[in-house]
């Protein structure tokens, strides 16, 4: 079972994708749900996979479809430029606890997928937001499978076993 190290780098909850104005605001596409959420948090690591620097939030507004956050000893636009096109991320302890049957989708990040007959249909590499439902999306031998994360196709997650059992089809491939 692979499940998410908190030592592995952080995670993704939005990118930088310009600056706003003159001082030092940077313009986020905020993955979070909602959108807004991703201004709450007092520190955030800004970067990619290969580096990541902490960086303490000063200030954060909506505008739009995007989220403006100042960081701190960012104070004007030739300061922000440096940061367009980062991954804004977040240490998993940061994480809000979520309700029973809720799960975030770095912890279903690896775990095998088995059907209701105990046939294996591989292991998540990807989820993927689709508007109506999220679709997992299951590497197996001969290919890929995608399955609606819906009620009558996901039918439990055991995230100890490291196990999603769906009923879906092998045939579905």
């Amino acid at each position: 079972m692979k499940k998410h190290n908190p030592a592995d780098c952080p995670i993704v909850i939005g990118r930088i994708v310009g600056h706003h104005g003159l001082q030092g605001w940077v313009k986020v596409e905020s993955f979070t749900r909602p959108r807004e959420q991703i201004g709450g948090y007092q520190v955030v690591a800004v970067g990619n996979r290969d580096a990541w620097k902490r960086v303490d939030v000063e200030g954060h507004r909506p505008q739009s479809r995007h989220q403006l956050i100042r960081f701190a000893g960012v104070g004007t636009r030739e300061d922000a430029e440096q940061y367009i096109g980062c991954d804004v991320g977040i240490e998993y302890g940061q994480l809000t606890e979520l309700s029973e049957g809720e799960f975030y989708w770095v912890d279903l990040m690896g775990l095998s997928v088995v059907n209701v007959q105990g046939v294996e249909l591989g292991e998540v590499t990807q989820i993927m937001e689709t508007g109506a439902n999220d679709v997992l999306v299951s590497r197996h031998s001969q290919g890929e499978i995608l399955i609606p994360w819906i009620s009558s196709a996901v039918m439990k997650v055991e995230l100890e076993q490291g196990l999603i059992v769906v009923d879906w089809q092998e045939d579905f491939l």
